[in-house]
């Protein structure tokens, strides 16, 4: 027999695996997909009962209707999905064939998130007027020189991380990463920004 709140419960042994290894932004999506569906459901806690292809769809409505994007309907899908998998392997729900097909579980490529040519020269190039916002307009620049680095990557960079034009790094996300820099401007940049 199915717990009532076997649902919820494998979501919060997984979230709390997650923090455990460190993982807290992945952590935290899956508890907002799971406070959102419990939201949905109007129940504190959730059953694997209660996730049903019909149950599924009315949420993505329900989602949709609310304003929420494609992807963030998406990433709660596959949150769930996620979940519900990890309660059939583990023998704690029902395998259902296709659960999950009537729902949107893919990635809407038509969202842009890159900024417009006009809007990036002017944060890149811009006049910030204080010699603050001039440091974190190098840091951008640099940042975005090295193909989109992120903060807390540049900000683990050490001087002998730049060796010749060859710039190694430990990427914080997914571990080792090499660099190669042949733009002059980009390695003073780096040099500057590992001394000051």
């Amino acid at each position: 027999m199915m717990k009532k709140n076997g649902f919820s419960r494998c979501a919060e042994m997984y979230i709390g695996r997650l923090r455990k290894e460190g993982r807290y932004s992945t952590a935290h999506v899956y508890e907002d997909a799971l406070l959102s569906f419990r939201g949905f459901c109007g129940t504190p806690t959730v059953s694997f009962g209660q996730v049903t292809r019909e149950h599924l769809r009315c949420y993505g409505q329900y989602l949709y209707e609310r304003g929420l994007k494609l992807n963030t309907v998406s990433t709660y899908m596959r949150m769930l999905r996620s979940i519900y998998n990890r309660g059939v392997e583990s023998g704690r729900a029902p395998y259902v064939h296709r659960l999950f097909h009537g729902v949107y579980t893919g990635v809407d490529v038509r969202q842009k998130k890159a900024l417009p040519a006009t809007e990036l020269h002017k944060l890149l190039y811009g006049d910030p007027k204080s010699d603050i916002l001039r440091r974190t307009q190098a840091i951008a620049a640099l940042m975005f020189q090295f193909c989109g680095m992120s903060f807390a990557d540049l900000a683990h960079l050490e001087k002998s991380s730049l060796d010749r034009n060859v710039l190694h790094y430990n990427r914080v996300k997914t571990k080792t990463i090499s660099f190669r820099t042949e733009n002059l401007l980009c390695k003073i940049a780096l040099i500057i920004y590992l001394v000051f």
